[in-house]
């Protein structure tokens, strides 16, 4: 099978398309003829060799790819993510072996490319929410509100009764809204005069996805909730706030969770581009120049 080979920790250049063996299948695993794959940051992480200090595999070569999408050798429609490099297997391949546990059924309604640009934001998105305790009537700062992330937390939040107001940039502010903030404003250095001009006292929560850490937490009532994506932007506590992070990992009930919500148009699944696996390189550049406005996608 064909699949997205990395040599070294040299970035996007140490990648190939290469022939490798067909999986095979362990005890407790499923065969996934992948129709889909989306890349996100934590790839381009990956291969600079940002998780080898954290246990990842540090042998090579390494097939790269987090989410994905795709069927059975019985004809199930699925969608996961692997955590690479720990499971020792990534997603941009023609095929998968992956254990039964950490895939989640696939809508009809849903495709394969919207269903593999889900699992890593949405379950990181949920994560965050639930860790924040969002509920009905609480106002919540999200950063980075039209971002993968950040959108689908806007929309979880909307979904539990909550008031979102987005930090964004000006560009993104429409996109913010779009998806269910009630108000955008700039990221700027005067973000919490801007918000406390809407929120006196402070948010209940905020949910920082782009990494503005203190200035973020600043927004925040005393004894609110601030958490982030980011695990390098975590501010110290302070006024009764313990800021904290998430760590996402496979779920397949969740990520099943999600998938029905988005067939049944209670979640905004955003596909920026869909090209071919042995245009990775062009997917990769523009995964680096940022900007999207969702996820690319490739497709075996």
């Amino acid at each position: 099978m064909r699949a997205v080979l990395l040599s070294s920790f040299a970035g996007p250049d140490a990648l190939e398309l290469a022939e490798v063996a067909d999986p095979l299948p362990a005890d407790g695993e499923q065969l996934v003829n992948v129709r889909a794959a989306s890349l996100g940051p934590w790839d381009l992480a990956a291969a600079q060799g940002a998780f080898a200090a954290m246990g990842g595999a540090t042998d090579f070569p390494q097939v790269q790819g987090w989410d994905f999408a795709g069927e059975t050798l019985d004809g199930r429609r699925v969608l996961g993510f692997v955590a690479q490099p720990w499971m020792g297997v990534g997603a941009l391949a023609e095929q998968i072996a992956v254990p039964s546990a950490i895939l989640a059924p696939l809508p009809d309604a849903l495709g394969f490319a919207e269903g593999s640009a889900l699992p890593v934001c949405a379950l990181t998105a949920r994560l965050l929410i639930d860790a924040a305790a969002v509920g009905e009537g609480d106002v919540v700062l999200v950063s980075g509100a039209a971002g993968m992330v950040g959108g689908f937390v806007t929309q979880l939040a909307k979904g539990r009764a909550a008031r979102v107001l987005a930090a964004v940039r000006d560009s993104d502010a429409d996109a913010a809204r779009g998806l269910g903030a009630e108000a955008a404003f700039d990221t700027s250095e005067e973000l919490e005069d801007l918000i406390r001009g809407q929120a006196p006292d402070g948010v209940d929560a905020c949910i920082d996805t782009v990494g503005l850490g203190a200035r973020a937490m600043a927004c925040v009532r005393d004894a609110g909730a601030f958490l982030t994506s980011v695990p390098t932007a975590v501010p110290e506590a302070a006024r009764g706030i313990a800021p904290a992070t998430v760590q996402v990992q496979p779920d397949a009930a969740a990520t099943g969770e999600l998938a029905a919500a988005a067939a049944a148009g209670e979640l905004t699944v955003r596909v920026a581009e869909t090209l071919p696996l042995e245009r990775f390189r062009e997917a990769y550049a523009r995964l680096q120049r940022g900007g999207l406005p969702g996820k690319v996608v490739l497709t075996p």
